[in-house]
Formats: structure tokens, C-alpha cells, sequence
């Protein structure tokens, strides 16, 4: 199998009632941004359960969270070690902090947090010519041809999968870096609870850029 082809497989990887009472909105005049009086305890403990199942990969709890509990697809297994290695890695950097207190908006309520974690394209921006390099180093080093190449003189796939995998190891130790993403987690009052909204600048967010 082609190492162009296997790489370009790779960069298509896979393939996030009681404080209502407390809860006042004020307006000096109709066109005015709504006010929160007070602080609405139950909804920033929701985004706080939210992120916290954010950073630990478990997202039938970030499902539930979310307002009409949608499939995020971020639980699927990736299409090979490669991918699983990076996402694991990506998952196991996340953590998070709340930026100030949640705030009135007209639909609801919203909570500004920052995330640091993997910036996967660290990786990945570095990974093809890694990959060439220690492709070529182990060729050299081969003592046997079978080893690397099918019946048809081309790369056998599990030798490409083979070097792809150690040269994203290199990479993750060499030349990942960190990214801190800020975003706001909006909410809505729904079955007598707070919900998370979902939108695109979230969910770019929780899966470091994989979705969108």
C-alpha cells in the first residue's frame, strides 16, 4: 500500500428548578442587554458537569448535558492506532477553567470557559515528512524485502501503519504543543433544568478541531 494513500487516510481522521428563583432579568430600556441579578448556582454547576465529562472523555455524560441529548460521534473508535494515539492524547491533555460568572443573554443564560489541551495539527503538520524519514531510514535498515514490500512491489500496509505509528510517537514527544481555546457555553431553562446549547464553537472545541 502506498504511503501517500495511507497518509491521506490519516489526515481525514475521524475517522464535545432552583436557580430560577434566583435568576432576575432587568432592562433600563427595551433595546438594553438583559441583567443577572443574581447568581444562578444550578446552571454554572451544569456547565462545570459539562466539562468536567469534557476532559474525561465521556460523552454520554457531555450528551446529557447538552440540550436534546445528540449523538456527538466522539465516542466512536478510530480507524486505526494512529488516530486512537492522537485522540487519546488530545483527550488526556484537556482541562479547563471558568472565566467569571454565568450572564443573562435573551434566551437564556451563558458561561465563558477556556480549555488548554493538544493542538492536534502540531502533530499532524509534522507527521508526513517524519513519517517519509523514518520510512526511508527503515528501508535502509531492512534485512529482509519481505518485510516491507507485497507481491506487487509496493509497501506493505501494516510496515506503512508500522512507521506512521512511531513517527506520531517522535512527533508527540518532539513537537506537540498546547492551544487554550476560549469559548462561551450558552444555556437554556428546558425540562426544568439547564441545558447546554450546542453550536459549532463548541463542538470545534471538545474535539480539538475534528468536526469542523
Amino acid at each position: 500500500m502506498k504511503i501517500r494513500n495511507i497518509i491521506c487516510v490519516l489526515f481525514a481522521l475521524v475517522a464535545i428548578g432552583a436557580a430560577v428563583g434566583a435568576v432576575y432579568l432587568s432592562f433600563t430600556s427595551l433595546d438594553a442587554d438583559p441583567v443577572l441579578t443574581a447568581p444562578p448556582d444550578e446552571a454554572q454547576n451544569t456547565v462545570l458537569a459539562f466539562m468536567d465529562a469534557v476532559c474525561d472523555a465521556d460523552y454520554d455524560q457531555v450528551s446529557s448535558h447538552i440540550s436534546g441529548n445528540p449523538s456527538l460521534g466522539l465516542d466512536r473508535e478510530p480507524a486505526d492506532a494512529v488516530g486512537a494515539l492522537l485522540w487519546n492524547a488530545y483527550t488526556e491533555s484537556l482541562s479547563y477553567s471558568v472565566v467569571g460568572d454565568c450572564y443573562a443573554t435573551d434566551n437564556g443564560l451563558a458561561q465563558k470557559v477556556t480549555l488548554t489541551g493538544l493542538d492536534i495539527t502540531s502533530v499532524t503538520a509534522v507527521l508526513r515528512e517524519r513519517s517519509q524519514a523514518l520510512l526511508e531510514q527503515r528501508v535502509k535498515e531492512a534485512e529482509d524485502a519481505a518485510e516491507i514490500y507485497d507481491e506487487n512491489n509496493e509497501y506493505r500496509e501494516d510496515f506503512v501503519m508500522a512507521v506512521l505509528y512511531d513517527a506520531a510517537v517522535e512527533a508527540l514527544k518532539n513537537d506537540a504543543q498546547e492551544m487554550t481555546m476560549e469559548f462561551t457555553v450558552n444555556l437554556v431553562y428546558e425540562n426544568d433544568r439547564w441545558q447546554v446549547v450546542s453550536d459549532n464553537d463548541l463542538l470545534d472545541a471538545i474535539s480539538g478541531g475534528i468536526l469542523y
